[in-house]
């Protein structure tokens, strides 16, 4: 019978964490640039013809696409800092005797 993989190091660690909210911040960056940049296509395509209704809907979905980008960046930011926060406080929690999982921990962020 296999025996169970057991990890030397934390699947979910405050380094891999980070590790992935900046990469996950890196491609919301990107995904900014490019709405953006569909939308002063669309809106040159407005420019030329002010009746092309598609034109105005599809660079309105632009704007949207790029404000959710940066509305997911900063979900990232502050779940990131709620987790600095929390560890700091199971430090102190720890110190005591009481410890919780990550998963907990995640949990409890998302649901605050």
């Amino acid at each position: 019978m296999p025996s169970n993989y057991i990890p030397k190091n934390s699947l979910l660690g405050p380094t891999r964490v980070q590790r992935i909210a900046k990469k996950l911040i890196d491609e919301a960056g990107e995904d900014r640039k490019l709405a953006l940049e569909a939308h002063r296509f669309f809106r040159s395509m407005v420019d030329e013809n002010p009746q092309d209704s598609t034109a105005k809907s599809l660079m309105v979905d632009s704007l949207k696409v790029a404000q959710a980008s940066k509305n997911n960046v900063i979900k990232i930011l502050s779940l990131v800092v709620k987790m600095e926060e929390t560890k700091d406080e199971n430090i102190t929690k720890a110190s005591k005797g009481s410890e919780n999982s990550v998963f907990s921990e995640l949990d409890n962020l998302l649901n605050e």
